[in-house]
């Protein structure tokens, strides 16, 4: 019996320090991804456009920092995500063998439908945000700790005040109103959460309302009758802020009841979010013609955004220049801390300027996520800036997404 029991013994105590060791890895993963956190933050706060962002001009992070920035990431991140690792390591090779930040590969958006694709230990998860996606769709999950909200606020915020309707630090209008349901509604809505980082930022300066509802089918909804009539009793210029599906039901609404609103002079309208399945979906040219027709808002005060709830950070329309038609679709941008490519579905190589292709995003700020999202959209390359067509269809998304086996 003691032979077996020192075996026992010495079994016991080897396999308590591996597990010891294993543990200290991953303090040290994590101490590393919060201090990546900690200067990407500063790296935030110091951003800035080096002239003005219509002029295609420069972006104030350098291509050779963002690649180191992006390099580093993509390592810790193999160190803290089994997932990661174990897709990395069968399909393309540890990150240290990688020189550029285009050689990382996009996680397709499916993936966070399946798992929870995250470095953050199960303790750390006090917030997920779910994708609300087409109806009768799977709904992704991004999780997320009291750290990466600070990052997700800081970037919202430090680059939707380079864009309208931000102008500065200010906003010009004295009332937001949200045409979403309210944050303790909906929890889990990236999007909400959004819409209330910037209401609280701005309540200084100007009153906000959130005038959505959620039926009872979970779906979200409007009381039309009420927001239409409260609309109607504005007299300083406000901001509407919605998913294009929200104001596709007012609009619709406001045009059986034959009525037409004639909001108030430098009133703004924000849409971003599109239509998913919910409503009939509109062009962007038939969209800004019913909003000028029925809201009474100019074409040039129509507004919008592209996130999604895989991502930490948004892309903006570059601003347009003078005597250029309103309608015309939208070129947008993101950050300096993130990146965009459009990849030919088929192949997987970046596509040419005005070729059209799957949106892969590096978001540096996805930092205890995936820097790296394949999402379902097209788009058209235009360099610098992308303009968003749709969704995939099932034959695109078969000829460049992976199986959820290939991350098991």
């Amino acid at each position: 019996m003691l032979p077996a029991y020192r075996l026992l013994r010495k079994t016991s105590l080897i396999l308590h320090t591996i597990w010891s060791q294993f543990q200290n890895r991953m303090t040290s993963t994590r101490s590393q991804l919060l201090s990546f956190q900690n200067r990407l933050m500063t790296l935030i706060q110091e951003c800035r456009y080096e002239g003005t962002p219509p002029s295609g001009s420069s972006l104030s992070i350098p291509e050779d920092t963002f690649n180191e920035l992006a390099l580093s990431l993509a390592c810790l991140q193999y160190q803290s995500n089994p997932y990661l690792r174990g897709y990395l390591d069968r399909f393309h090779g540890p990150p240290s063998l990688w020189t550029h930040w285009k050689e990382i590969p996009g996680i397709p958006t499916h993936v966070f439908k399946a798992y929870d694709w995250t470095c953050l230990e199960e303790n750390e998860r006090m917030r997920v945000f779910h994708s609300s996606g087409t109806t009768g769709e799977k709904n992704s999950r991004h999780w997320h700790s009291h750290d990466s909200l600070k990052l997700y606020e800081a970037s919202l915020l430090q680059w939707g005040r380079q864009h309208r309707p931000w102008t500065g630090d200010s906003l010009p209008f004295v009332h937001g109103v949200f045409l979403t349901p309210p944050p303790h509604k909906v929890p889990h809505s990236s999007l909400v959460h959004m819409f209330d980082t910037l209401a609280r930022t701005c309540t200084a300066s100007a009153t906000h309302q959130f005038a959505g509802e959620v039926g009872k089918d979970g779906m979200w909804q409007l009381p039309l009758r009420e927001v239409a009539e409260s609309l109607q009793r504005q007299t300083q210029a406000i901001c509407l802020f919605g998913t294009a599906f929200l104001y596709v039901m007012l609009m619709d609404y406001l045009r059986e009841k034959s009525m037409t609103l004639s909001l108030p002079k430098g009133s703004l309208v924000f849409e971003t979010g599109g239509y998913k399945g919910q409503t009939r979906a509109l062009s962007k040219a038939d969209f800004d013609r019913a909003v000028t027709k029925t809201l009474g808002v100019e074409p040039q005060n129509i507004l919008g955004e592209y996130g999604m709830s895989e991502l930490s950070s948004q892309a903006y329309p570059i601003q347009q220049q003078p005597g250029t038609l309103h309608a015309e679709p939208w070129h947008f941008h993101f950050p300096p801390w993130a990146r965009h490519r459009i990849l030919c579905p088929e192949k997987g190589h970046a596509v040419n300027i005005g070729e059209t292709g799957m949106i892969q995003i590096i978001d540096l700020a996805n930092v205890w996520s995936s820097m790296s999202v394949l999402t379902e959209d097209l788009a058209i390359e235009h360099g610098r800036s992308f303009q968003w067509v749709g969704r995939a269809k099932e034959a695109e998304l078969r000829g460049c997404s992976l199986s959820t086996d290939h991350f098991t």
